[in-house]
């Protein structure tokens, strides 16, 4: 029996006169890194009506301008067409009952309506972030889904092979094998606006760290390119107060570690009809993308996440307090927002997928 010290017949008594210290809030457990819309431009898209609708270019001029000599006859042309372009606003919501007991009764060190409202926000934008990669309507995901950034790169059409360049480049298919950096390399390449990140799994981000330090590159068969050194790394670098922590950048480009990129089910997402990119569930692959951002509403040519349906200006979402629900004794809080990711140029998303968990290739 533990000593009181004194008094009590048992530290037991003696802790029936205290209570514990509660520390307000809550700790999170589930954690996602790096949300695409919390690193991607957005915009605010009230007063769009339901659907957003611009033009990319599908001829040019170049080939009508033609070369003539003193005293010919100048002709006429036109053959300028454009590729027309539009991008739905889907709703996104999440609601809850605030019950007057639980308010009136245990509305003591936390605040009740603030701890929902905070945890319901979460919610809300690891939904949008989630969308943001993986939502899917053109290719059978969900009528009540805008396309995410797989669904926009599979509409480049007939995924590129690995050892192929009939196709674009900025839909490579890794083909079930480990990423092979000239992939990587040739996805950059054809991104002609330029690239501001590379967003990947932390799984894959491992494979850089790996081939930097101990493991090196492998040949296509899986053996060392060197024995002793591990072949030129030049481009996959640190910052300049970042030795020892993991790789940050390829060819300069930022390597963005998120948690909304996970492991996938190889061989979907192609392009076919029906064929929306599915979460793992037999068959292992994993995706890298790369984009540049841009503001759309703005005439940039990037990517970037359109929102409405909200109030002020710069609310993600609207908040729509209920005083009284009928037939229940309680209040309620609904959050929504109706958005959509923006594509300006096909120029600025690029992605490599089906990619295995193994020692990148050079």
């Amino acid at each position: 029996m533990a000593d009181s010290g004194g008094h009590w017949k048992t530290l037991a008594e003696a802790q029936k006169l205290t209570s514990s210290t509660k520390i307000p809030g809550v700790f999170e457990e589930d954690v996602k890194r790096n949300n695409p819309v919390e690193r991607t431009p957005v915009a605010q898209a009230s007063g769009t009506g339901k659907k957003i609708e611009w033009l990319r270019e599908k001829t040019t001029v170049e080939d009508a301008v033609a070369e003539t000599d003193i005293g010919d006859q100048l002709t006429w042309s036109d053959d300028v067409e454009y590729t027309e372009v539009e991008s739905t606003l889907r709703r996104v919501y999440v609601q809850r009952k605030l019950d007057h007991f639980v308010e009136g009764i245990y509305s003591t060190y936390n605040d009740y309506k603030a701890q929902v409202l905070l945890e319901s926000e979460k919610g809300l934008k690891r939904k949008i972030g989630d969308r943001f990669v993986y939502g899917d309507y053109t290719y059978g995901g969900s009528p009540s889904q805008w396309d995410g950034i797989h669904a926009l790169a599979a509409e480049k059409g007939t995924p590129n092979a690995a050892a192929t360049t009939t196709y674009s480049d900025l839909n490579l298919d890794c083909a079930t094998s480990a990423l092979s950096l000239i992939l990587l390399r040739r996805m950059i390449d054809a991104m002609k606006h330029g690239i501001d990140e590379l967003w990947m799994s932390p799984t894959l981000a491992l494979r850089f760290d790996q081939a930097y330090a101990e493991y090196g590159f492998r040949t296509d068969t899986g053996e060392a390119l060197q024995t002793i050194v591990h072949g030129d790394i030049s481009l996959l670098t640190r910052g300049l107060s970042d030795i020892g922590k993991p790789i940050m950048y390829f060819m300069g480009i930022p390597i963005i570690r998120t948690d909304y990129l996970v492991k996938e089910e190889d061989g979907t997402g192609t392009g076919a009809s029906s064929n929306a990119r599915a979460k793992y569930s037999s068959t292992a692959g994993y995706s890298i993308f790369g984009v540049k951002f841009g503001d759309v509403m703005a005439r940039e040519p990037g990517i970037c996440f359109g929102y409405g349906g909200t109030e002020g200006q710069g609310d993600l979402y609207k908040l729509v307090p209920f005083a009284e629900l009928e037939d229940f004794d309680a209040g309620g809080i609904r959050l929504v927002t109706y958005g959509t990711v923006l594509l300006g140029s096909t120029l600025c998303l690029g992605r490599i997928f089906d990619i295995t968990d193994a020692a990148i290739t050079a």
